[in-house]
């Protein structure tokens, strides 16, 4: 997975990452990684290549709980190579796609990384609920 993608190298959302994962998080911290996330694209393993009509069928992994999440990534090389076996796909996607999209699920960003970031099934909703409230003001 080293081929390049041109992939726009996502630095906000990496120093955003960096910053939220470094010690204790504050709640200013969350919302400047998912505003961030909203405006970045980030790549996701995907077990079959899109359908003609965009359809993918991105991995998912389990919590500790055993809820689903869907594991992204903020550039191609950061996915581990062991998920290439269960998903040998990669989509690309902006990560406001991704909140519209996953209506059962969290996300965790970099996975297996020191500045991996999760958001559970009901951190995603309510960022999604957010998005909505905000569309139907305008």
């Amino acid at each position: 997975m080293t081929q390049d993608t041109g992939f726009p190298e996502q630095t906000n959302l990496i120093e955003k990452l960096t910053i939220a994962t470094d010690g204790e998080t504050s709640n200013d911290e969350v919302v400047d990684v998912i505003n961030a996330f909203l405006n970045s694209q980030v790549v996701f393993p995907s077990v079959e290549k899109a359908g003609e009509d965009g359809s993918v069928s991105p991995l998912m992994l389990q919590d500790t709980e055993g809820n689903p999440v869907m594991p992204l990534f903020t550039s191609p090389e950061g996915i581990p190579e062991d998920f290439s076996e269960a998903a040998p796909h990669v989509s690309v996607v902006p990560g406001s796609a991704i909140i519209q999209s996953i209506t059962d699920a969290g996300i965790v960003i970099d996975f297996g990384t020191d500045r991996q970031f999760g958001l559970a099934k009901e951190q995603v909703e309510a960022v999604r609920q957010e998005i909505i409230t905000q569309l139907g003001d305008n």
